[in-house]
């Protein structure tokens, strides 16, 4: 069976722009996005083209508590106080929430849509126009308490919007004319665009507390902000998009400024009849709702993209008191975007790992069939081979399915948040109610797993259960006939992020008795060492001693050795009885040592001179220092048994090291569980063992 997705298939036209709704969790992600602006600059100077929404709140979002034990029914409201609904504005608004056409202290006529705030959009449109300088880059503005953050683009030094490119002539004669031609098009180019558009701008507007601003903003820009407008520019170059866009909303708010209509009614109509006002629409209601925001601009060609603010999967930790609260996402350290080379990889998908869907199978594959893509049969596919219970190898090799269009799928689900990426669900392994659960919400919730599971424990208790003591989850299931069932209430409250799994990681763990042995065979092999080198020096000063050559070494008569020779002999002598006196001192306190003894349990060796040694954690075994290596030899020397011996060799590099679970080895390695436990347990002894999520 093949799949067959190439990477090319996964370009954002052939998305959809149905999303499956996120955890509660997720949702309050929010960005604290409060507006997004269109600002651009024609020759005749800057113009304030549009903004959305009609009506922004500036004020910052209130930040969620840590934690969430109190069973509180009222709703998380994500959004921001007194934000606008994604609703058509009505003439009903004008009711105390608008402010009406009238004059100001010269006399001239003063629109609804002439302010942002408390600021003139006549103000706003010369400081968020910066000058060439800023093409491209980052440009951020305070006006407290917003943030104003985009990323300006300008026209070309030569003019047009997209570099030129001719092609080179054979003969000098057809060259020239092409240069002729092409100096015409550029002609006729700047012609279109007299008294056109210079540079554009769109601008989007953060208001978040003072401890997250810096983070927020750059999120916001690296991954909507920037984007977005390189889309732009890019339709810009292709089809003159954003000019045309922004000279048609410009003259039907001249026109609308003429007939002093409301602004709610204006807006309802550049929103009816301008694409890009709905886009700038369409991104400000989902990225303010933590979504993913997909636009397809009408240009020639079109433009299609999609923007989002990645929210986390999971949580490796409880956030500190300064940081967001993220109640009910997933806590867990199993990340599975890690490569082979221990590093995070956000294009690298862990083989061992599996897909667990964020929605209802039967849900998500009724929204896939509706885009009806390219995508849409090799998505379902993947979707009714992937269980929670199988990594994406064992689906793989028991379906016959190319891995690496399996692993490029599951990304795709992952990317459009309708799936994640978790350790196989076992039950043999063992699970435990998670600390970052979102406790408010379990009436709800509660009621949800009754019309799931109705036959089962209620909620409440099923959690209860869990936490009474951490213990295989096979335990929990009142018979293998039932144990299908009760894995997929596991995988419905791992979901939700109710339950996590408990894993366990090892370190290696030296005992005297090894630390003694490794330091007592060095000390062995360091009074050898001296006692060589003492030998030597004696050698030296017979070798010296004997020669004839007065030129270079000592004569045979100590009477005819000149005042040199006869000190430099003198100094050797001293060196060569002192290198022999500090041997023996070495050797004789050595001698004084017991010698070393293996006993059958190092852990519970208490002879008298190990008592002033302490047990010692080799931490990292990718980068030991020379008595480590000696450590972890000795413990090899140990085991009689040649398996286990090989086994200790080759898991110590890749499994003792505190950040890989014990309960992957058996994935990774191809071995049955019982088996990798077995080894495991010939261990004990000697690795210092931890559990967590």
């Amino acid at each position: 069976m093949k799949l067959n997705p190439s990477r090319a298939h996964l370009d954002v036209k052939l998305l959809t722009s149905q999303l499956t709704n996120m955890a509660n969790a997720r949702d309050i992600m929010h960005p604290g996005l409060c507006a997004i602006a269109l600002v651009i600059r024609a020759r005749e100077g800057p113009r304030f083209v549009f903004h959305y929404p009609p009506h922004p709140d500036g004020k910052a979002v209130v930040r969620e508590a840590r934690f969430g034990t109190e069973l509180d029914t009222e709703p998380i409201s994500p959004v921001l106080e007194g934000e606008e609904s994604d609703e058509e504005f009505g003439e009903e608004e004008n009711i105390g929430g608008e402010v009406e056409h009238g004059t100001d202290a010269d006399g001239t006529h003063v629109a609804p849509w002439d302010r942002l705030w408390e600021f003139p959009t006549a103000d706003l449109e010369s400081i968020l126009t910066p000058s060439r300088a800023f093409h491209k880059r980052r440009f951020e503005l305070s006006l407290d308490p917003v943030v104003f953050v985009s990323y300006p683009v300008h026209i070309r030094e030569e003019g047009g919007w997209k570099k030129k490119r001719f092609k080179k002539s054979r003969r000098r004669k057809e060259g020239e004319r092409e240069g002729e031609e092409a100096k015409e098009s550029m002609g006729k180019e700047e012609e279109e665009d007299e008294g056109g558009m210079t540079m554009f701008n769109v601008v989007f507007m953060v208001n978040v507390s003072r401890e997250e601003e810096d983070g927020r903003v750059q999120e916001v820009f690296e991954h909507v902000v920037k984007k977005f407008n390189k889309a732009l520019n890019h339709a810009q170059a292709s089809d003159n998009y954003v000019w045309k866009e922004s000279e048609m909303i410009l003259g039907m708010k001249d026109k609308a400024r003429e007939e002093r209509r409301p602004m709610s009614w204006l807006w309802n109509e550049i929103l009816l009849k301008s694409t890009l006002a709905s886009a700038i629409r369409d991104v400000f209601d989902a990225i303010s709702n933590s979504k993913i925001a997909t636009l397809h601009l009408a240009t020639t060609p079109p433009v299609d993209i999609s923007l989002q603010i990645p929210i986390p999967c999971f949580l490796t930790s409880f956030p500190s008191s300064d940081d967001r609260a993220m109640l009910g996402l997933l806590l867990t350290s199993a990340n599975a975007m890690i490569d082979e080379e221990g590093n995070e990889n956000p294009t690298h998908l862990n083989k061992h790992f599996a897909l667990l869907l964020l929605n209802n199978e039967e849900k998500i594959i009724s929204e896939i069939q509706a885009d009806n893509t390219e995508l849409t049969a090799p998505l379902i596919e993947c979707i009714r081979l992937c269980k929670p219970t199988l990594s994406f190898l064992q689906v793989a090799q028991t379906q016959n399915v190319e891995l690496s269009s399996l692993l490029i799928l599951a990304q795709h689900l992952i990317y459009w948040r309708r799936a994640i990426a978790i350790p196989p669900l076992h039950a043999r392994e063992t699970y435990i109610v998670s600390p970052n659960c979102d406790s408010r919400q379990l009436p709800i919730a509660s009621i949800a797993w009754k019309k799931a599971f109705p036959l089962a424990p209620s909620l409440p208790s099923y959690l209860a259960s869990l936490s009474a003591a951490p213990r295989p989850y096979k335990h929990f299931s009142p018979s293998k006939n039932h144990r299908p069932t009760y894995l997929d209430m596991l995988a419905w409250a791992m979901r939700g992020g109710w339950v996590t799994p408990l894993r366990t990681y090892a370190w290696i763990l030296v005992h005297p008795e090894i630390i003694y042995e490794v330091d007592y065979q060095l000390k062995a092999a360091a009074v050898e060492k001296a006692r060589n080198k003492s030998k030597t020096a004696e050698s030296d000063q017979d070798l010296l001693s004997s020669s004839t050559d007065s030129s270079t070494h000592f004569p045979k008569d100590p009477n005819s050795m000149t005042t040199s020779q006869a000190a430099e002999h003198a100094r050797l002598a001293r060196l060569a009885r002192k290198t022999a006196e500090e041997t023996a001192i070495f050797a004789a306190e050595f001698e004084k040592l017991p010698p070393p003894v293996a006993t059958a349990h190092p852990s519970l060796n208490t002879a008298p001179h190990l008592k002033h040694l302490s047990p010692y954690v080799i931490k990292d075994p990718h980068k030991v220092s020379h008595e480590e290596s000696l450590y972890i030899a000795a413990y090899s020397k140990r085991f009689e048994d040649v398996k286990v011996r090989e086994t200790w060799l080759r898991f110590c590099g890749r499994y003792f090291n505190g950040r890989e679970p014990l309960e992957m080895i058996a994935l990774r390695e191809g071995m049955k569980r019982k088996e990798t436990w077995g080894l495991l347990a010939a261990f004990g002894e000697v690795i210092l063992v931890a559990r967590h999520w």
